[in-house]
């Protein structure tokens, strides 16, 4: 019986995740039709009692990373962007952690307190997953440019090169004078 609850717990696990992760063939550089990112507020789970908001990223380059401490995919890639955040966050770019575990926000910042994350994490409720399309599956990222526009929409694992390439194509084209 045991062996079966197991078994059910790895299939529900990987369920929730891509089957492949994300590669620069499968999709286009950067999403050329662009539309403005929904605002949010939500509970910070750094013990501050704080909130993190979208509106205070203004003018930076944002990665949302919706994921969840029971999903190993989205621990497997939590090194790869506290590296980036930690690299760019000079050239102004940040990644944006939204937690969509469930429970009290003290129990969940319990359970993120495990991973040393260089970059601010949320507790994504409902409604800031629904405003991005309800979250089918974690991880899944929105990158967006400097004007708050979603430039790209991953779901599952990405590769740290792919990641990379996104992040420095926005922040060089305000070096560049251009728009994104």
């Amino acid at each position: 019986m045991t062996k079966r609850w197991m078994a059910l717990l790895i299939v529900l696990s990987i369920a929730g995740c891509s089957p492949r992760p994300a590669s620069r063939e499968d999709r286009p550089a950067l999403i050329e039709e662009t539309y403005k990112a929904s605002g949010f507020s939500i509970p910070a789970l750094d013990g501050s009692g704080g909130s993190i908001s979208l509106a205070d990223y203004q003018g930076q380059v944002v990665l949302l990373d919706f994921w969840a401490t029971w999903c190993p995919p989205c621990r497997v890639e939590l090194p790869v962007l506290s590296k980036l955040h930690a690299e760019y966050k000079d050239r102004g770019f940040t990644v944006i952690g939204m937690t969509v575990d469930e429970g009290a926000a003290a129990e969940v910042q319990k359970a993120v307190s495990r991973f040393p994350l260089s970059y601010p994490v949320g507790l994504a409720g409902e409604e800031a997953r629904a405003v991005y399309g309800g979250i089918r599956a974690v991880p899944t990222k929105f990158l967006l440019d400097r004007e708050g526009n979603i430039r790209q929409h991953y779901e599952g694992v990405v590769p740290e090169s792919v990641l990379r390439a996104d992040v420095e194509s926005l922040l060089d084209a305000k070096a560049l004078g251009g728009q994104g």
